[in-house]
């Protein structure tokens, strides 16, 4: 399992998580300190490779993936935004990405 923790500006600490999909490898985001809730979307492009096309994270919490990257390709890099639903428009305070081995 790999871990993308996030500051309490909604930084993606791991800019990039590397999962193989042969281990149904999955991903955890963590909202570190008073960050959060934070909303993960896979909207820049690429759909997402998980079985959700996107997650919330709340205050202080874990959101894993179930299953792991079912969706995504070997070889492909999956690029996401983490976005602050609280304030209007849910801007984006990290762009990360996820590459599938």
């Amino acid at each position: 399992m790999q871990v993308v923790r996030i500051d309490p500006r909604g930084r993606a600490l791991e800019h990039v998580a590397v999962l193989k999909k042969s281990d149904s490898e999955e991903l955890s985001w963590v909202a570190l300190g008073n960050g959060g809730p934070w909303e993960i979307t896979f909207d820049k492009g690429t759909p997402s490779p998980f079985s959700q096309p996107s997650y919330t994270v709340d205050r202080g919490d874990i959101e894993t993936t179930q299953g792991g990257p079912i969706n995504g390709n070997v070889g492909i890099t999956y690029k996401y935004n983490i976005r602050d639903p609280s304030k209007p428009g849910h801007p984006i305070t990290d762009d990360p990405d996820v590459d599938i081995e």
